[in-house]
């Protein structure tokens, strides 16, 4: 079997009741846009931990995973490049951070996202998906007993007219 080197990066969808939560870039080439706590996921961290890692540098949160919000895959200088937007809960009372990469954060409802200027169009369909059909991938840990723990993502379907679920 040949391994494929891959760009993989990730982001970090927190929703409360009608906000939700933005950081925008202080550095580089996207400096003053808006969009989701992101980053790249590091050597010997699951993409799960870079993104708890990413909210918290560049928000001062700490969180806990929902489920995966969606998946965006590219080609990049021939490799490929996948991007994983998880969707996050964090614990109340926290309060939010500015840091060398961000230079601010806030939490935005529906009716500001159009103005913003945004990372990507991705990022924003994202964030707009959030606000207005926050659906996820349902995550579950440790299907098999393993020495390193891994999550599996799966959706539970229903048709409308049997309600069961389709496998």
């Amino acid at each position: 079997m040949a391994t494929v080197s891959c760009d993989l990066g990730v982001a970090a969808r927190v929703v409360s009741g009608e906000t939700i939560l933005l950081v925008q870039e202080g550095q580089g080439r996207y400096k003053g846009c808006w969009g989701l706590p992101k980053g790249h996921v590091e050597s010997g961290e699951s993409p799960e931990q870079a993104t708890l890692r990413e909210l918290l540098e560049e928000s001062g949160f700490v969180g806990r995973i929902l489920g995966l919000a969606g998946v965006r895959t590219a080609l990049r200088q021939n490799h490929p490049a996948v991007f994983l937007c998880y969707d996050v809960a964090i614990h109340e009372g926290q309060i939010q951070e500015s840091s060398e990469e961000i230079s601010s954060s806030g939490w935005f409802p529906l009716g500001d996202l159009q103005s913003l200027q945004w990372v990507s169009e991705t990022m924003q369909q994202l964030a707009i998906d959030g606000l207005t059909q926050p659906t996820n991938l349902g995550g579950q840990t440790g299907l098999t007993s393993r020495e390193r723990p891994y999550s599996v993502y799966r959706a539970s379907l229903t048709t409308p007219t049997s309600g069961g679920r389709l496998t």
